[in-house]
C-alpha cells in the first residue's frame, strides 16, 4: 500500500489519536489517518531515512572527526559509508593542520602484537 502525503509546510502539524487510528493534521486538516501499526512501520521508515540524511548532511563533520581519530592512531569508525570513510583517510593523510597538530603521530608506550618467546642455549660457564 503507497500512500501519498502532501508535503508538509513549516506550520503547525500536530499528531493526534483516534479509536486505534493515527491522524495527521496540518492545520486543523487532515493530511494522515492510518491505523496504529501503519504509522509505528511509517514512523520506523522515517527515522531509518532521517539518520541516513543526517548522515550525508553531517558528512564534513564526520570526515574531520574520523580524520582527527584515525591521525592520532584511534581507528574507530564513525560511520559505515565507505566514502565518507574514503575521504576521512585521505583527510588523515593529506591534511596540513592535522600534520601540524600531531608530527609523526602519537608515540605509543605499548607493544602492539603478539610477544614471541625466543629460547636460547643456556651460556656456559668457565
Amino acid at each position: 500500500m503507497e500512500i501519498i502525503v502532501p508535503k508538509l509546510r513549516l506550520v503547525e502539524v500536530k499528531v493526534d489519536k483516534d479509536k486505534g487510528r493515527v491522524i495527521i493534521l496540518e492545520e486543523g486538516k487532515v493530511v494522515l489517518d492510518v491505523p496504529w501499526n501503519m504509522a509505528l512501520s511509517i514512523g520506523r521508515s522515517l527515522i531509518k531515512q532521517a539518520k541516513i540524511v543526517e548522515e550525508h548532511v553531517k558528512a564534513p563533520e564526520i570526515i574531520k572527526d574520523q580524520a582527527l581519530l584515525q591521525r592520532v592512531g584511534f581507528p574507530i569508525g564513525l560511520t559505515n559509508n565507505p566514502d565518507i570513510q574514503k575521504e576521512a583517510m585521505k583527510e588523515a593523510v593529506n591534511s596540513k593542520e592535522l600534520r601540524k597538530a600531531f608530527p609523526g603521530g602519537i608515540k605509543s608506550q605499548s607493544a602492539v602484537g603478539t610477544p614471541t618467546v625466543i629460547k636460547k642455549p643456556p651460556k656456559e660457564e668457565n
